[in-house]
């Protein structure tokens, strides 16, 4: 199972400058007993679908069930989509994801 589900909100917008730790609380995706495992995370620059490697430096941060990525050197006008991949299970994968716009 592979499951892809928006944020609440599912955009946030960044200048191209800033660096910022965007986290998201899997709290709500956990069934009793099941703990974040492998997390990995994906910056999508969705016009051209490439990961782009250089605006998440460094691994995907877990605290209980708070999941953070450092998000930094973004383009100016380019959306982008930060997926964080992790697994709760065998055969359970989430794949929670939010967009980035960056006007400037």
């Amino acid at each position: 199972m592979h499951n892809a589900i928006a944020v609440c909100p599912d955009s946030f917008q960044m200048a191209s400058q800033e660096t910022l730790p965007l986290a998201f609380d899997v709290a709500d995706l956990l069934e009793s007993g099941e703990t974040v495992s492998d997390p990995v995370a994906s910056l999508i620059q969705i016009d051209n679908g490439l990961d782009h490697v250089a605006g998440h430096p460094g691994t995907v941060q877990v605290v209980g069930t708070q999941l953070t990525q450092v998000v930094t050197q973004l383009e100016p006008d380019k959306r982008y989509r930060l997926v964080i991949r992790f697994t709760v299970g065998p055969s359970k994968t989430w794949a929670p994801y939010l967009i980035l716009e960056c006007p400037e």
